[in-house]
């Protein structure tokens, strides 16, 4: 007797679920968003090429994640300390700003470069600024990481202001 209700029941169950389960099937199901394979943007203040860095000082640069944002990027070279970094710092640029900041310059070291300079700092780094429109872009390298030498540094930032105009 048993099993002949629960079969009964079983019957009934299945009876019950046929219509529901119909019913959540007719309705279509919305086709999912197509996934994007594009990576998001770089922070504003990562717009160094490193490809370009790399082919003029010998050493690959990568942008430090952990630390970039609009305003301010930290590239570490490859086999660095931790001591050598480059900086790029962008902000609004007020009045005589290219001069202001051609303070931190050695004597006799500032060239000119795109639409700033780059100069030699006192320590043996390598610095550089660039008007760009309504903004102030600099560029320093305080100590020269091993694997290339300031002078090539200072031509890799005078490229880079380059690149920057475009």
């Amino acid at each position: 007797m048993r099993t002949a209700l629960a079969g009964a029941a079983l019957v009934g169950l299945v009876g019950l679920a046929g219509p529901v389960v119909t019913g959540c099937s007719a309705a279509p199901v919305p086709d999912a968003p197509p996934a994007t394979t594009e990576p998001p943007a770089p922070p504003a203040a990562c717009l160094l090429d490193t490809g370009a860095l790399q082919a003029a000082t010998g050493l690959a640069w990568t942008p430090d994640a952990t630390t970039a944002g609009d305003a301010r990027c930290v590239y570490d070279p490859a086999g660095g300390t931790g001591a050598e970094f480059a900086a790029v710092d962008v902000a609004p640029r007020p009045s005589g700003a290219l001069d202001d900041v051609a303070a931190l310059c050695a004597a006799g070291s500032r060239t000119p470069a795109a639409t700033g300079f780059v100069c030699r700092l006192e320590g043996g780094g390598v610095f550089a600024a660039a008007d760009r429109g309504s903004e102030l872009v600099t560029l320093a390298v305080a100590t020269v990481p091993d694997g290339t030498t300031a002078a090539q540094l200072s031509t890799a930032l005078a490229e880079q202001l380059a690149l920057l105009g475009r």
